[in-house]
């Protein structure tokens, strides 16, 4: 790999990948091209004095990128899986053409079935806060879609995807819910954060902690049983799959997105003194873009990459040394930034304090 900056994040138009697809048992170097992502619904504020001012959306700053690129990058998958959860697995990679350019190490997050539209999704924030990739998230060089085979097999894909995917249980905790799954806004609103949720933040209880999670297990086990009806008439294809797909039972979708490799996650045990601002300044950056991260948990907060190549954040005057992953549950809202941080510190004082003795306290459990 080549010294110097690493190349700008839409250098690359396509991607061909080996490791990932078999056809007839055989391993097939796949061809992907660079595909638009799909923005959520917006979450907007209950009551005047939380939002913004006019209840605007903070407006996305102006790329700083250049011109996009028409690169193909070729890489190949590594089979030792880092992690997976709802949306997909997560894989590292080797880059076959290194001597070209110069990048960081790279992961690719590979949808699972029938998740198209959540990692579309999920591309649209990393594409939303630019100006924080390399700062307070990783780096995104794209999100990248090909047409497959229904039959193919897909390192990660699994009999049981097809049938019933949200029952998967997970390293990134249950299942929650999904905009491509025919959710409600009311269905939304036990999961995402409401401006009650700051008072219980400010408040804090056990109690209320404990009754608001068995309100969730309540609203999951409902989700769950609408699917498996749904399943059980005829499964329709989401609605972001392109017409070329639509109605063709021989095809289906594969999507990835291809980020920067970022370092591991907390430490269990041992006072975090030295990583709770860092980490405070990571939300308040994504407040800034209007961003609600909603799945706050340990495994999500991951170390920064070893390279000199991280930026300064323009916010705070230094580096960070954490990042922030997982944008499929997020949403964009006109929330005062005051209160966005207020809601994310909350749950991250929740989080790290249970770190510090001993034990992981998931948000959805």
């Amino acid at each position: 790999m080549q010294a110097g900056p690493f190349v700008p994040s839409n250098t690359f138009s396509s991607l061909i990948i080996g490791g990932l697809l078999k056809s007839n048992g055989v391993q097939v170097p796949l061809t992907l091209s660079k595909t638009i992502s799909r923005p959520g619904k917006p979450l907007l504020a209950s009551a005047e004095c939380f939002a913004n001012p006019g209840g605007l959306l903070p407006v996305r700053p102006p790329s700083k990128l250049p011109p996009p690129g028409n690169l193909c990058l070729h890489v190949s998958l590594e089979p030792e899986r880092l992690g997976y959860g709802r949306v997909g697995s997560v894989y590292p990679l080797r880059i076959d053409d290194s001597n070209q350019y110069t990048l960081p190490s790279l992961v690719i997050k590979v949808a699972a079935r029938r998740r198209y539209d959540d990692l579309a999704r999920e591309a649209w924030f990393y594409e939303e806060m630019e100006d924080i990739q390399g700062v307070a998230i990783a780096r995104c060089y794209g999100f990248f879609t090909a047409e497959i085979e229904q039959n193919s097999e897909v390192l990660g894909w699994t009999e049981s995807d097809a049938d019933c995917d949200e029952e998967e249980v997970d390293v990134r905790g249950e299942d929650t819910p999904s905009e491509g799954d025919g959710d409600t806004e009311d269905t939304w609103n036990l999961y995402a954060w409401t401006d009650s949720d700051d008072l219980v933040m400010e408040e804090f209880s056990w109690e209320a902690v404990f009754k608001r999670n068995d309100e969730r297990r309540k609203l999951r086990d409902k989700i769950r049983q609408e699917r498996r009806d749904k399943r059980a008439r005829i499964i329709k294809p989401t609605r972001a799959d392109p017409a070329s797909v639509r109605n063709r039972s021989d095809k289906t979708f594969l999507s990835v997105l291809v980020l920067e490799r970022l370092g591991d996650v907390m430490p269990i045990g041992v006072p975090l003194d030295a990583f709770k601002p860092d980490v405070r300044e990571i939300y308040s950056d994504m407040g800034r873009f209007g961003i609600e991260h909603i799945d706050i948990r340990w495994r999500n907060i991951l170390a920064a990459p070893a390279t000199d190549q991280s930026i300064v954040c323009p916010y705070h005057g230094h580096k960070h040394q954490w990042r922030v992953v997982d944008f499929d549950l997020s949403r964009k809202s006109n929330h005062l930034h005051s209160g966005i941080e207020t809601a994310a510190n909350g749950w991250l004082q929740t989080i790290l304090d249970g770190l510090e003795e001993g034990y992981v306290v998931e948000r959805w459990d």
